[in-house]
């Protein structure tokens, strides 16, 4: 075996694992920057607030609804119980809180507009 085909071998097996490393790097970080950034309290009503760059974000266990700045965030779930939320529906997230994280992020700073109302 020629000693450019060893190197390619080792490139391409580099190549691969990359993206497992990194998926398992950023799952790591974000494990430790919920424990560093979120302040949370538990409240009556099942509900689980947390602050979180500066915004408050209030997530109910069992109506799975969530809400920053007492202001609803439309949040939808997926069949495989992952959630999309109306300000970043390109990423899915694993929790509603995560989603709601997600969207603090998306806001970068302005306020969470109400969404269109829904007409029975």
């Amino acid at each position: 075996m020629k000693r450019r085909d060893v190197m390619k071998t080792m490139a391409g097996a580099a190549v691969a694992a990359v993206p497992v490393a990194v998926i398992h790097a950023g799952n790591n970080w974000v494990a430790a920057h919920d424990a560093a950034q979120g302040q949370a309290t538990e409240g009556p009503q099942d509900l689980y607030t947390e602050t979180y760059k500066g915004r408050t974000i209030t997530v109910s266990r069992t109506a799975e609804t969530v809400h920053i700045d007492n202001k609803p965030l439309h949040l939808m779930k997926l069949g495989d119980g992952a959630y999309l939320s109306a300000m970043c529906h390109y990423r899915i997230e694993s929790t509603p809180l995560a989603a709601g994280r997600q969207a603090v992020d998306e806001l970068r700073g302005a306020n969470l507009l109400p969404s269109a109302a829904h007409h029975a």
